[in-house]
């Protein structure tokens, strides 16, 4: 009976979504930017294929479709940036210069951190995209030759502790 809901096709889509609700309820009940849902998804799910001892590349072929509604999620945040085009712009000057500076500081902190760690090609690719969303990042990091799943965790890592 275990063999048989651990080789289901949707097991992997049920164990995110339990997380990411478990998640949900932390961060409403507590208030506390470490209770992100996304983070606590992972960690629920990391959990849970250790305890039940499920193989991640089950997990993942029955979770995979969580991945393609990555790329619909990202467009659908150009609705709220076009509601507000007349304030971008306004301030497009300090938009502009805030994004560059941020690009810029991003860029060379990896490369420093690469420098000084002596990081491979693959593994600095990998960390390249670090501040963008999840599904750029995901084939980007992907094109480039780097590790998709480190890239994935460190977009997350970046996004939780900017969101604290």
């Amino acid at each position: 009976m275990n063999q048989l809901v651990l080789n289901t096709a949707t097991i992997g889509l049920v164990i995110s979504i339990i997380g990411f609700e478990i998640g949900v309820f932390l961060r409403d009940r507590y208030k506390w930017p470490i209770f992100n849902p996304l983070l606590v998804a992972i960690i629920f799910v990391i959990i849970v294929l250790n305890a039940f001892n499920i193989d991640y590349d089950s997990y993942y072929a029955s979770a995979d479709n969580l991945s393609y509604l990555l790329t619909p999620a990202t467009v659908c945040l150009a609705i709220p940036l076009y509601q507000q085009i007349e304030q971008l712009k306004k301030h497009k000057g300090a938009i502009f210069a805030g994004i560059s500076a941020g690009v810029l500081t991003s860029l060379c902190t990896v490369w420093v951190l690469s420098m000084l760690f002596q990081l491979t090609h693959e593994e600095y690719v990998t960390l390249l995209p670090k501040s963008i969303t999840t599904a750029i990042g995901m084939g980007l990091s992907q094109e480039s030759g780097g590790y998709v799943t480190i890239t994935v965790a460190v977009i997350i890592l970046t996004g939780v502790l900017g969101n604290m």
